[in-house]
């Protein structure tokens, strides 16, 4: 589907597109009320599952950058249709749901709720807080855009009522007007941190219309003050000063940035969404942790290890009975297996995301197959599980209930473990608290000397323990059985006394920028998309061909396709859009491609955006 034909048709027959609340819905079919509409409605209908609201949002999340940044592999062995190969001229392009929901919804709604709704409305200086939270929100998600894909309509975006029919395309670096692109995302967001900061008392507040933070207008000046520097660290390689500037300027605000658990921007699903389908619960059959990640969990005894991934089939304690059936029956047959089948007995063990291991014990299957004679000297077989699952409950309610295909394996047991859906409200993280004290670490650590009223290596172990304590209040809220239920096989919550004993490992008294992405990569397990570019913009965790960790630092696996490297992409391409509009998208991609950086065709996705320097 071509995304941009929604900005070419009328802003009202364009709001019919998403169904939002009853009164919302009545202002779309008659604008006469416009004035009577409720801002917040408004609000509420243009956030509505914010960059997570179809099924297959998550479901491309799991085939592509989470494959990607190795904190998974396909259940069947690692595929290189996730890499480039140019010897192949295959150039996969990283699925984002920022495109699309900033054209038909996010962006859209937003600006419509701005620039029509509040203006029309009898109290609309009541309303300048919420304009202001759709002011950041709209901005930050068109970054996203820019941030993937280098290029977009923007400037003249929804602009069908002036008469702009065929918007020009923007780029990162420099918008149709000659503008750095980047400053006006950041003088907009500025400027409404600034309205908010000066605020009268008279101003409606959200409440329950605001899934990010309840209309709190300290969380959101927060928001807006840590999404700059997060914003101008993308740039430290592109325009340093500008870089260096806004984290000065920022960090000398009144309004603070984000500093506690609590303060961290995440989006709270209102809706039944992403459950009960057999495409969402194929995350539990299709897809296995990486070696690059459990290795690195389990080298230091990680707490969010269990957490995070469950343990495999070769002895029991994976919260499922029928796999503890069958390690029944492994003790049976192979009374010596703990010694015999040393590399997997330990419980957790992630699969190769080298396709060229696809043909070692590694990764030739997330089932082992063992053969043995029954008590009649029939031979037979059978299947343990020696690759560890990652934990779905995060991403999928109960990790899923209803299913044709589901293996009763591949999840918890439904009888001991299953809570009711109505219990569980699903969320996606904008930007956390850890986040935001590994990206100050590596801010002092660069700078070399304390930033934000703390040095590098105070940032560094607050973000360790800050990370900790946000997986054991997620994984609770999802009722992960490590995290919450004493009754689990493998109950293991994160305790305080847990996270003490990591921080005194030695590895974790020194500060390192690979020791910081390393932290960083764990934390973002929810957030790939965020280590996407945290790794373009790094180069770390760095390849090795054994993914090993050493003195506190994470590496990925080196990926190779009959020996030749294979490469992660670094963007996506461009959408093409309807016909009438495709003279200004050529004009965009002839920009784009007079940057050797970026490839010399749109489909050269391992090119690089502006902002991804060398």
């Amino acid at each position: 589907m071509n995304k941009l034909k929604y900005i070419i048709v009328g802003v009202l027959s364009l709001l019919l597109l998403t169904g939002c609340l009853e009164d919302y819905q009545e202002l779309n079919t008659n604008p006469e009320l416009l004035e009577t509409t409720n801002p917040k409605n408004a609000f509420t209908g243009a956030t509505q599952n914010f960059n997570n609201r179809e099924r297959h949002h998550l479901t491309s999340k799991f085939s592509g950058v989470m494959q990607m940044m190795q904190y998974l592999v396909s259940s069947g062995g690692a595929s290189e249709g996730v890499y480039v190969n140019s010897s192949k001229n295959t150039r996969p392009s990283p699925y984002t749901p920022y495109y699309e929901q900033y054209y038909d919804q996010i962006g859209l709604q937003l600006r419509y709720l701005v620039n029509t709704v509040i203006p029309l409305n009898p109290e609309k200086d009541r309303y300048q807080n919420v304009a202001a939270f759709a002011n950041i929100l709209e901005t930050y998600q068109a970054w996203l855009i820019f941030d993937v894909y280098g290029a977009a309509p923007y400037t003249e975006a929804f602009q069908n009522t002036e008469g702009i029919r065929k918007p020009r395309y923007d780029l990162y670096q420099e918008d149709i007007n000659g503008n750095p692109l980047y400053k006006v995302f950041d003088e907009k967001i500025k400027a409404n941190v600034d309205l908010l900061i000066n605020s009268t008392d008279n101003q409606y507040n959200l409440g329950k219309n605001d899934y990010f933070y309840g209309g709190d207008v300290a969380k959101w000046i927060k928001f807006g003050n840590t999404l700059r520097i997060k914003m101008a660290q993308r740039l430290e390689k592109a325009d340093n000063s500008f870089y260096k500037a806004v984290v000065a300027e920022v960090l000398a605000n009144s309004g603070g940035i984000i500093s506690s658990n609590d303060e961290s921007c995440v989006y709270h699903h209102p809706n039944e969404h992403n459950n009960n389908t057999d495409d969402m619960q194929g995350i539990n059959v299709n897809f296995v942790a990486s070696r690059a990640l459990v290795n690195y969990l389990k080298e230091y005894d990680d707490p969010r290890l269990p957490l995070l991934v469950r343990r495999n089939g070769f002895g029991k304690g994976n919260n499922n009975a029928t796999n503890d059936a069958w390690a029944d029956s492994l003790a049976k047959y192979y009374p010596n297996y703990l010694t015999q089948f040393p590399q997997w007995t330990d419980r957790y063990v992630g699969m190769a995301a080298n396709p060229d291991s696809a043909e070692s014990d590694w990764s030739t299957d997330s089932y082992y197959i063992l053969g043995y004679k029954d008590s009649k000297g029939v031979d037979k077989t059978m299947s343990i599980r020696h690759n560890s699952q990652i934990e779905s409950r995060y991403f999928v309610k109960n990790s899923g209930k209803v299913s044709n295909t589901l293996g009763v394996r591949d999840k918890e047991d439904q009888a001991k473990y299953d809570v009711s859906q109505d219990a569980i409200s699903l969320f996606t993280p904008l930007i956390t608290y850890p986040e935001v004290c590994f990206m100050m670490a590596e801010i002092a650590l660069k700078d070399g000397s304390a930033k934000g009223g703390k040095d590098a290596l105070t940032w560094f172990r607050t973000g360790i323990r800050a990370s900790m304590e946000q997986y054991q209040t997620w994984a609770s809220k999802m009722k992960v059985p490590s995290a919450m239920n004493s009754s689990s096989d493998n109950y293991h919550p994160i305790t305080s006394e847990a996270i003490d004993a990591y921080l005194a490992k030695p590895e974790f008294q020194t500060v390192s920028l690979e020791k910081i992405i390393s932290q960083q990569w764990v934390n973002l397990f929810m957030r790939p998309e965020e280590m996407w570019a945290t790794w373009k913009r790094t180069g770390l965790p760095a390849f090795k061909s054994q993914p090993v960790p050493a003195d506190g630092v994470a590496y990925f696996e080196a990926v190779k396709s009959a020996g030749a490297d294979l490469v992660i992409p670094r963007r996506g391409v461009l959408s093409i859009p309807n016909t009438e509009n495709i003279d200004n998208y050529n004009d965009a991609i002839t920009k784009l491609t007079s940057d050797a950086a970026y490839g010399s065709k749109n489909d050269r996705t391992e090119g690089r955006i502006w902002w991804d320097k060398p």
